[in-house]
């Protein structure tokens, strides 16, 4: 499958999860070029940030969005199900220092009413992880009715 409809496929994933009052508010940038890669590097010092071949960035309208850091979680967890689906590789990359945020909005020329959270990086993955099984499970970190 060519990489844009291996994006096409991540973003629709990501825009069938669910979100507060079913508002789907969510903006989604994607990222190739490596000038742009380089400058979140200098930022926020992550070296995948350099060899992923894509990056996405999930946003979301503030004044639509009444849970707008949940919004954004769910949607990102359905990138990586999906990726994992595809072959592909990611990870979530935290923004949190405000100064960053405001960097990364400006230079992506993110309206004012749109904030983000993290941003994917998405590529193949160096090695591939077995799957889980049974024994991985702890049934002791399930707490019925009370901690």
């Amino acid at each position: 499958m060519p990489v844009e409809d291996l994006i096409i496929e991540l973003i629709k994933a990501a825009q069938f999860a669910p979100s507060s009052h079913h508002n789907s508010s969510w903006e989604f940038i994607v990222v190739t070029e490596q000038k742009t890669k380089k400058q979140f590097y200098d930022w926020l010092g992550q070296e995948y940030l350099l060899e992923a071949p894509v990056i996405i960035i999930p946003l979301i309208d503030t004044t639509q969005s009444t849970s707008p850091t949940q919004d954004i979680s769910v949607a990102s967890e359905n990138i990586f199900i999906q990726a994992v689906h595809l072959g592909l590789g990611t990870v979530w990359k935290n923004i949190i220092d405000l100064e960053t945020k405001e960097k990364i909005k400006s230079l992506l020329k993110i309206p004012k009413k749109f904030t983000l959270i993290n941003m994917i990086p998405v590529g193949y993955p160096k090695a591939v992880r077995q799957p889980y099984k049974d024994n991985d499970f702890n049934p002791k970190k399930i707490h019925k009715e009370a901690f």
